[in-house]
């Protein structure tokens, strides 16, 4: 080979050789010596292997032999070079090192348990998302969330409609992984998994014919979703093994949350609760954040940051012309998510280091700039009747919290770790209108109807017996969703060190 050819070829038969020791402790330089010699062709080769420590150097990796969990291949090799004269050939020895560590691959799941304190919430989003015969009932969603079912399985089924998709083409799991589905093409994938199990089993019938309707719900807007936005996938086939089990009620969570990271969705609830007449609620996401993750270091699970921004209707009001006020209300949920901050693979099995944070929330008046009062920002019109005008203003937001660190050592079956934080969202509710600031404009006749002050106590007075039937709703708009702020449970049920990575420089 050339010179050039040859440097070419050491260098990536060292990087192989690096990766193949560093995946088989146990017979490093066997495995070294054979991934390089695959790619030798024939050719003659000196393959040396080392394992040791790589730290950190003045101008990159500094590799010390000795114990460690670092390996480092070197390949050197003969080179055909020009010694000057039109047909004199002479030979050089063209050498390249790599070093590669062992790498893992972990999962990490998302599980938190909500149940809407209104069922009418969930099923006007649930309606909204799957189609008219899409909203479950109390029973169903509890039934969907006391069995469980293998994500592997979930792939596999997966990889099927995508391959019928393509015409045949045989699919796996990188390609399953990259790929985007319909929110029926997901559910049907799911019920699917329940098909064999329905024939002996009453429960299993039930959550067939539960998954079945909400594939066929007939929903009006039939985004394609990316599969990462749901379940994360950057493993091999076997490591899909290391998943928890998960609930079919959390896998359908997922997708609605990972919708709404395709745009916003819009419902409207007549009388959700008694003292609210009306809500409308508009929902959004910038991105979606997987339920589930298998993969390496700085892989993520979670829930993505979502704005609320809703408007209530709230009857009550005992002033003359006026028997209602409305409360523009904007929520904004921070995204709640754990992070694999370092895999460790070392002779007592792997250990995963995650940091996280749950969600947070804040709330506040949806200012809306065209009708706040002259000379005032940041107001919202709370009440236009003949001569009487009231406008609002407010917030109340929780501070962030540091994240926690937490380490998990995944092997005698699932690992859970709570991630807690002091956060009542009644309470930002309550206080939200206790400091509520009133502005109240009289003009022609209404100023012989009610003073000033009297329209502001009667305001104020609505908005804090508000607080109880809002976080009703709220709260169960957020538990429809699988969220609870202020609290994510995170399980790592499995880790595998299969795999390697190639490192920085070698010096």
């Amino acid at each position: 080979m050339s010179l050039s050819a040859t440097r070419r070829f050491a260098g990536e038969a060292a990087s192989v050789a690096a990766l193949a020791a560093a995946k088989a402790p146990a017979a490093p330089v066997a495995a070294a010596a054979s991934a390089a010699r695959a790619l030798a062709n024939g050719a003659d080769i000196v393959v040396t292997t080392e394992q040791g420590k790589a730290l950190p150097g003045p101008s990159g990796l500094v590799f010390t032999a000795g114990p460690g969990e670092v390996t480092r291949v070197t390949v050197s090799t003969a080179a055909r070079s020009l010694l000057g004269t039109p047909v004199g050939l002479g030979h050089r020895t063209i050498a390249a090192t790599a070093m590669a560590s062992r790498a893992g691959v972990a999962a990490l799941t998302e599980r938190t348990t909500a149940v809407p304190e209104l069922p009418t919430v969930p099923a006007a989003i649930e309606a909204r998302l799957f189609g008219a015969t899409g909203a479950l009932t109390v029973g169903e969603r509890a039934l969907l969330g006391q069995t469980t079912f293998r994500v592997a399985d979930l792939v596999a089924e997966l990889g099927r409609i995508l391959a019928t998709r393509e015409g045949g083409t045989e699919t796996g799991v990188a390609m399953v992984a990259e790929a985007s589905f319909k929110p029926a093409e997901l559910l049907t994938a799911l019920a699917t998994l329940y098909q064999d199990s329905a024939r002996s089993s009453a429960q299993a019938a039930d959550i067939l014919a539960v998954l079945r309707r909400l594939a066929l719900g007939g929903a009006a807007d039939e985004t394609a979703l990316p599969f990462s936005g749901v379940i994360s996938l950057s493993g091999d086939d076997p490591d899909l093994t290391l998943a928890a089990p998960l609930r079919p009620l959390e896998f359908i969570q997922a997708v609605m949350r990972a919708r709404l990271a395709q745009g916003a969705i819009n419902v409207e609830l007549k009388s959700p609760i008694t003292g609210i007449n009306a809500v409308s609620v508009m929902m959004v996401s910038e991105k979606a954040s997987a339920a589930v993750l298998i993969g390496g270091e700085d892989g993520l699970v979670g829930i993505p940051s979502i704005r609320i921004a809703t408007r209530f209707i709230v009857g009550g009001l005992a002033i003359p012309g006026a028997d209602a006020l409305e409360l523009p209300l904007e929520v904004t949920l921070s995204s709640g998510d754990a992070r694999i901050r370092r895999i460790v693979c070392g002779p007592a099995g792997p250990e995963v280091a995650v940091i996280g944070r749950p969600v947070r929330a804040s709330v506040a008046f949806a200012a809306e700039m065209t009708a706040s009062p002259a000379g005032a920002s940041d107001y919202v019109r709370l009440l236009a009747a003949e001569g009487l005008t009231a406008w609002g203003k407010g917030r109340s937001s929780f501070a962030e919290d540091p994240p926690v660190d937490m380490v998990f050592r995944p092997g005698g079956g699932n690992a859970v770790a709570s991630l807690r934080a002091p956060i009542d969202f009644a309470n930002r509710l309550e206080r939200l209108a206790a400091e509520t600031q009133v502005l109240v404009s009289l003009e022609g006749n209404a100023r012989n109807v009610m003073s000033e002050g009297g329209v502001r106590d009667e305001i104020e007075r609505l908005i804090v017996g508000s607080v109880k039937p809002v976080d009703a709703v709220l709260s169960s708009v957020f538990a429809t969703f699988g969220i609870v702020p202020g609290k994510m449970d995170v399980v790592a049920a499995g880790a595998t060190c299969n795999t390697a990575t190639l490192l920085g420089e070698v010096k």
